[in-house]
């Protein structure tokens, strides 16, 4: 699938479409201060009902060995968990450079005024945009992504919005057919099958995801022709990011390097159940890794409660025993949610103070990173 291109100064058509203004800065309804969302009522509130939720099932429903899942846990092994850390993080090298072939793919780093940013940018964005998803409601961590894209390279803020649009497209098929497989394998190694409302999700996802591309391709411009001038222009921004990496060409390997991302991923659940001394078949642990992409899709800060519950439920119903499948559980989020909140925060703070030294850029998109003693901003 293509994407119609941006309408440029140049072109016939732009005399109808006024240019909006430029998106500068967070007054395009970005709200930013993640401290107002950390903090806020909603999510304390929210974080207060799903940990309530998760000690009741915990307690009540599941059969739980405290002190047992508390020593396997203890005792996990320090070099194959420190392991399991460095092949997750390694995955945000393999995402940077998706995100960034998806960004040339779609000609946006070929705009007037563009500066075009290096993968470990690309990476560290990725970083902090799921550090935010980690701590706010509703995906924060997205619009973080879009508008840091906009800021450090000067693509309009609908076009990088667009760029992860498409990517999450790439990400719900990838998903979807590794489950598949996942679930074929569980039938074939004779063990159980897996869960059908994980493949019921995975699927009402990846067939809405593909559904809105398909409408946005075939009925985008009619749709945009009833849109007000200005959200006309930003539709089209928006549907350049979102369907300009679709093409033939390109796409292979942009799926080539989401899947190794998420088989990084299915590494790291695999190293941490051998840190933990756990001995569970290949199928399970794919099963699992790709459980915790499902539920951590649900719009509450990392998935908090959704993900525990629903992780150790699917891993007892593959077969393990409950106190096995909470400490797995437990020993894994450690490194998928609260290592990011706390190596993400890190790098989110630095990469906001010296942007606030530095000042507001004067309309110059090409001004060094924030970080830029800390990353090399080449390939």
């Amino acid at each position: 699938m293509t994407g119609p291109r941006e309408v440029g100064p140049g072109d016939p058509g732009s005399q109808r479409t006024p240019s909006p203004p430029p998106e500068n800065g967070p007054q395009n309804g970005v709200d930013l201060r993640l401290g107002d969302k950390i903090f806020s009522r909603k999510t304390i509130l929210a974080t207060g009902i799903a940990l309530a939720i998760l000690a009741i099932t915990s307690f009540r429903v599941l059969d739980i060995d405290w002190g047992e899942m508390w020593d396997q846990v203890k005792g996990v092994d320090p070099v194959t968990y420190l392991l399991a850390a460095v092949l997750y993080y390694t995955s945000f090298w393999f995402r940077g450079i998706r995100w960034r072939l998806i960004v040339r793919t779609a000609g946006l780093d070929r705009q007037p005024g563009v500066v075009m940013i290096g993968t470990p940018k690309f990476a560290a964005i990725i970083l902090m945009g799921w550090f935010a998803n980690s701590v706010a409601f509703f995906r924060l961590g997205d619009a973080y992504r879009g508008y840091t894209l906009h800021r450090e390279t000067g693509i309009s803020m609908a076009s990088s919005i667009g760029t992860l649009l498409g990517e999450r497209a790439q990400d719900v098929l990838i998903v979807l057919g590794l489950l598949i497989v996942g679930a074929a394998g569980l039938l074939l190694t004779g063990e159980v099958t897996l869960p059908i409302y994980v493949l019921a999700a995975a699927g009402v996802i990846s067939v809405a995801t593909l559904l809105a591309l398909v409408v946005m391709r075939n009925y985008g411009e009619r749709l945009a022709r009833r849109l007000p001038d200005r959200l006309e222009g930003t539709f089209h921004r928006l549907q350049a990011g979102a369907l300009g990496s679709f093409k033939a060409r390109q796409l292979p390997l942009q799926f080539l390097f989401g899947m190794i991302g998420w088989g990084l991923e299915i590494a790291r659940v695999y190293f941490v159940a051998e840190s933990l001394g756990l001995d569970i078949g290949f199928f399970v642990v794919m099963s699992a890794a790709l459980t915790i992409a499902v539920l951590s899709t649900i719009p509450t800060p990392g998935g908090f409660g959704f993900v525990e519950g629903g992780l150790t439920g699917v891993l007892i119903f593959l077969g393990m025993g409950h106190t096995q499948a909470f400490a797995l559980t437990v020993a894994d989020r450690t490194i998928s949610w609260v290592s990011i909140i706390v190596i993400g925060g890190a790098l989110f703070l630095i990469w906001q103070t010296v942007a606030a030294r530095r000042g507001p850029r004067a309309n110059n998109p090409a001004a060094s990173s924030p970080v830029a003693p800390l990353i090399d901003d080449r390939d």
